[in-house]
């Protein structure tokens, strides 16, 4: 939504912060689409974390000749310099861990390859996997203490499903340990590894987060772990179990993908990323929240603020909607507005909803034309009860039908809807044909559908909404030089 490279392909951005500024490594190729290869590591800067530039090609893949591709990317900060490391597709699997280290980011030394370890993990022969790894110092602000790695790897054969693990007395050299076990709750099925976005610790527990396709739903997906220590056991988060995702695949398999923890200017963020028709976005960064039940949420952070550009004048009086409806059925109110999807829109404003019968929800409509619309319904009730539905409605003078694409219920982190009666603020940000939503500064969704003319209003079903306070603003952010090379599948598995 908010970047993509000048030209190639993006994939997987991992972010850090540097000399007054955000770097981002990913996963990059050039080559045509029907001879594609990620052929190599792009270096991306920022100086606020919304407005990138590209920094150009940093790291070639060594075995290029051998049909070997570069995967995914994560940065580690030692005494004065870094370490990369990445995974590296070869012709039998993802099966290498390449290290890297820089003094600036830009120029990067070779360390050495890495093998999965046949006393703990998969190798040929056998379902396997020696992926990228997350960096974690043992101790914070003291480097001496080394460092532990959380490496995307498939446990041996016969073993219990675990983390891939591995530590380092300077970030240089590494030893591989037996993988983290995981205890797995009856109400969950177990899975034998994730590919994992990196394990930090937030007060006196680690918060490691992986994601899959086809595992609980059949979207893309980003899982919460919790541990008591960084070696496990890790135990899913059950009541916020799912980060962020989508549960179907009506979308074309997923929306979002891998995110990864990343490490701001004395704050933890989480980087993610998109793969829709429109091209393969980086998303605005999102703010970590851990709640005061203990359970890791993404928020909005405050630096996306400056995505804030030229405010918009509204025709719609005063900015202020009221949708009603007492019975069964639906009830919209188009803003009189069109909005340039390609430049982007930011629209903050309040929404208060009230219960007036059975599966009372409110939220968003966007123009898809020919008497079609997406629609965000986010239900409205007591928290254990209601859930948020994304599909595609169609009204006409003889019907009223959803069909249901999206479901954000029991077990999600993201908002599952309102409160009854109590006015909640929200965000909306849309460009090209994605749109992402917050409440109160929590993720809603990020998600994909087919903007007819930028035409977007306000909806009720079995409920009585207001909308007020609305403001625009037009996205302070450049136009890519071309569009529409977005994915549909996805390199890893």
């Amino acid at each position: 939504m908010i970047y993509r490279t000048d030209s190639g392909r993006l994939w997987d951005p991992s972010v850090i912060w540097y000399k007054d500024s955000y770097w981002a490594v990913m996963m990059y190729g050039a080559e045509p689409v029907d001879n594609f290869k990620w052929t190599g590591c792009m270096l991306a800067s920022s100086t606020d974390g919304v407005h990138w530039k590209d920094e150009g090609e940093v790291i070639r893949e060594r075995e290029l000749d051998r049909g070997c591709q570069f995967f995914k990317a994560f940065f580690g900060r030692l005494t004065g310099h870094f370490v990369l490391d990445h995974g590296v597709a070869t012709p039998d699997g993802q099966d290498i861990l390449r290290f890297y280290e820089s003094y600036d980011l830009r120029e990067w030394k070779y360390l050495f390859s890495s093998s999965p370890d046949s006393r703990w993990y998969g190798v040929k022969g056998e379902p396997h996997r020696w992926d990228h790894m997350y960096m974690l110092p043992k101790e914070e602000d003291n480097p001496s203490a080394g460092y532990w790695g959380h490496v995307v790897a498939v446990p041996k054969a016969g073993t219990p499903p675990g983390v891939g693990m591995m530590q380092s007395a300077d970030g240089r050299d590494w030893e591989v340990l037996p993988p983290a076990p995981i205890d797995w709750p009856d109400v969950l099925p177990a899975r034998d590894h994730f590919e994992w976005g990196g394990c930090e610790r937030i007060g006196d527990k680690y918060y490691l987060i992986g994601g899959t396709n086809n595992y609980i739903s059949k979207g893309y997906s980003m899982y919460t772990l919790v541990s008591d220590d960084p070696c496990g056991p890790f135990r899913p988060d059950v009541e916020a179990f799912r980060l962020c995702g989508t549960s179907t695949d009506a979308a074309g398999w997923g929306v979002s993908f891998l995110a990864g923890w990343s490490r701001g200017n004395d704050e933890l963020l989480i980087s993610n990323y998109v793969s829709v028709p429109s091209g393969v976005w980086m998303l605005p960064l999102r703010k970590a929240v851990v709640d005061a039940d203990g359970h890791l949420r993404m928020g909005w952070w405050k630096g996306n603020d400056a995505l804030n550009g030229e405010p918009i004048a509204l025709e719609s009086d005063s900015g202020d909607v009221a949708v009603a409806f007492g019975s069964d059925g639906y009830r919209m109110s188009w803003m009189k507005d069109t909005f340039d999807l390609t430049q982007g829109v930011v629209i903050e404003g309040n929404i208060r909803a009230m219960g007036r019968g059975k599966n009372a929800a409110a939220g968003f409509i966007f123009d898809e034309g020919t008497g079609q619309m997406m629609a965000v319904l986010m239900g409205v009730g007591p928290k254990e009860e209601r859930e948020t539905h994304i599909g595609r409605l169609s009204i006409t003078a003889e019907d009223q039908s959803f069909t249901m694409e999206d479901v954000t219920g029991k077990g999600c982190a993201t908002v599952r809807g309102l409160d009854d009666i109590r006015e909640h603020r929200f965000r909306l940000l849309l460009r090209f044909d994605l749109f992402e939503l917050y409440i109160d500064d929590l993720l809603v969704q990020t998600y994909v559908y087919k903007p007819q003319n930028g035409r977007l209003g306000f909806l009720a079903r079995n409920a009585q909404s207001s909308f007020r306070d609305i403001k625009a603003f037009q996205m302070s952010l450049r136009l890519p030089t071309r569009i529409g090379d977005g994915v549909a599948g996805f390199p890893g598995s």
